[in-house]
């Protein structure tokens, strides 16, 4: 079998709503940034706390799909009922067959094709999926990860790795697992692409307590979210391509009874995609 695998691709989101939005949004919500020192103690005035811009901070996100056809033969018996009484044998293409219990067994082969579209999109951080709805209707522009470092900003580096995205996406039980003879099977990986959606985000200060929060808002949805610590320490200036797109037939590895996957890079398919 033979998977082929588009192009990489990189694309970054353009901002929905402005930076201003966004400390709007941001200030809504002074009172709650502190979880439950903030109910602990005093519910903070929205003068008590001071918030402050953190800059532009691009987030990763996977996007992959693919095509899969498999046309296959199965073997199978399919139990035929006898309309009259008193038949002992029923002769089929020159073969008998008893027909004492009022049918009988007669062996067939079942030829199936089965065709299939998949698709995923995959927070390159959390290793969760997300609803990628709203920013479909955004607009994105190509870039070039070697150089794509616009100033001011942070970039997450992604901790999920191509190889790993479509083993999502395709799992280990993608082939037909009650085929007896695959007669032809074809894997598509339309794209394998890495989007950088836009955060704004802010630092709240409670002086009172001494205490600080951080928060982001999503510049595309609008939503308030918190900032994974992980993700944070991830900060880069750039973006390795090399070993984000690592993929082969030893990163992917993916469990196929019976054999190997042989792979194959399709420029082919990237060029068809992007005209």
């Amino acid at each position: 079998m033979e998977i082929v695998i588009a192009e990489k691709g990189a694309f970054c989101f353009e901002p929905v709503i402005s930076v201003e939005e966004a400390r709007g949004r941001a200030s809504m919500h002074k009172g709650s940034a502190f979880g439950t020192l903030s109910r602990l103690f005093a519910h903070p005035k929205d003068e008590d706390v001071a918030i402050t811009d953190q800059g532009l901070c691009y987030l990763p996100l996977w996007h992959a799909k693919a095509r899969l056809r498999f046309l296959y033969d199965r073997n199978e018996s399919y139990k035929v009922p006898i309309k009259t009484p008193h038949v002992a044998t029923v002769t089929v293409n020159g073969k008998d067959y008893a027909a004492a219990t009022g049918s009988i067994d007669l062996p067939v082969v079942e030829h199936c094709e089965r065709d299939e579209q998949r698709e995923l999109w995959l927070d390159a951080v959390s290793n969760q999926p997300v609803d990628a709805r709203p920013y479909l209707r955004a607009r994105s522009t190509p870039v070039n990860l070697d150089e794509f470092s616009p100033e001011g900003a942070k970039i997450i580096a992604p901790t999920v790795r191509a190889s790993a995205v479509i083993q999502a996406l395709l799992g280990n039980d993608f082939r037909p697992t009650d085929a007896d003879d695959i007669t032809e099977e074809n894997v598509n990986v339309e794209c394998i692409d890495l989007h950088l959606r836009p955060t704004f985000g802010f630092k709240y200060f409670w002086s009172a307590k001494n205490k600080s929060a951080e928060v982001a808002v999503d510049a595309i949805t609008g939503e308030l979210q918190t900032e994974p610590p992980a993700a944070i320490a991830a900060v880069g200036k750039l973006l390795k391509p090399e070993t984000l797109f690592d993929i082969g037939a030893e990163t992917i590895n993916l469990v196929v009874p019976g054999g190997a996957i042989a792979l194959k890079v399709a420029k082919a398919l990237a060029d068809k995609r992007k005209a």
